[in-house]
């Protein structure tokens, strides 16, 4: 085998193809590093305007099973899919977690990542705050970013892979409000929510009064949601440590019996070291009932 043609194989097909000693002599050859039973979709959204990068991953048992399985639904999927698809393999592996796919929707490209998020999960128009006033003009997309995911997304999702209805929805800051504000409008959409670092404090806190509201009218709110801060994520702005305990204490009050809550103030974690952690606990308390 030439050199060139080892070169375009790629050191991943090598290392499987030939044996010890010729891999030996194979050292120096680069190629990408795949994730297993992975891959990419694209899906166009009629209620947004835009197409939809879907980054899927599937289960071990997949392939060799006729089972239906659960969905996680992963916001911010350009930075969290990896770590995500890594940590559900590694619990479901260790019988830690169940198996499920993983979703995670994405981008097309980092450009247009601070003004597709502030689009897509801020529930009202809010001029200043958030990125900035340029980013801020897009704000207010929540409802049609919904629509999507229940209108498009997941009747794509479950007509193309073995899903079962059973869904769950994991947001991290302005995707933590996203998922916060969905439980509070559409309870029924997913079964449970992994809440980490929530930007709570936007367009002056308005989701405490939507929970008023909602508490006030009776909202049927149940399932399993799992909410989480980092201990140092307090500034001269904001003090996400005390939004989160706030909307905890009040989630657990008893207005909500058909809920089951669990929430965590992480200790010396900031808002951008805390997902791994409370991804982590938060789907084995919301798949698995891990108190």
């Amino acid at each position: 085998m030439g050199w060139g043609l080892w070169r375009r194989t790629g050191a991943m097909v090598i290392a499987m193809a030939l044996g010890s000693a010729d891999w030996v002599s194979a050292q120096g050859v680069t190629a990408p590093v795949m994730l297993p039973r992975t891959e990419q979709r694209v899906l166009d959204s009629e209620a947004v305007g835009i197409s939809y990068k879907l980054y899927v991953s599937l289960p071990r048992s997949y392939a060799s099973s006729d089972a239906a399985y659960a969905v996680i639904y992963l916001l911010d999927a350009d930075y969290s899919f990896a770590i995500a698809r890594n940590v559900v393999e590694h619990l479901s592996d260790r019988g830690d977690l169940r198996e499920a796919i993983l979703v995670g929707i994405a981008y097309s490209g980092p450009e247009g990542y601070r003004t597709n998020r502030t689009r897509d999960y801020t529930p009202t128009h809010v001029a200043g705050g958030g990125y900035g006033p340029d980013y801020q003009a897009v704000s207010g997309g929540a409802p049609a970013f919904k629509r999507f995911i229940s209108d498009e997304l997941a009747p794509f999702v479950e007509a193309e892979y073995r899903a079962s209805r059973e869904r769950y929805l994991v947001g991290h800051s302005y995707g933590g409000l996203f998922g916060t504000w969905v439980a509070l409008t559409t309870p029924a959409l997913f079964r449970g929510y992994v809440i980490v670092s929530p930007s709570l404090w936007y367009d002056d806190g308005m989701i405490f009064g939507m929970e008023q509201q909602a508490r006030a009218r009776g909202l049927p709110l149940g399932g399993r949601m799992y909410l989480s801060v980092g201990s140092r994520e307090i500034n001269a702005q904001h003090d996400m440590v005390a939004d989160l305990r706030r909307l905890a204490g009040t989630l657990e009050s008893g207005s909500y019996p058909n809920l089951a809550v669990g929430w965590e103030v992480a200790a010396d974690e900031t808002h951008n070291s805390v997902f791994p952690r409370a991804l982590s606990n938060g789907l084995r308390f919301v798949l698995e009932g891990r108190e």
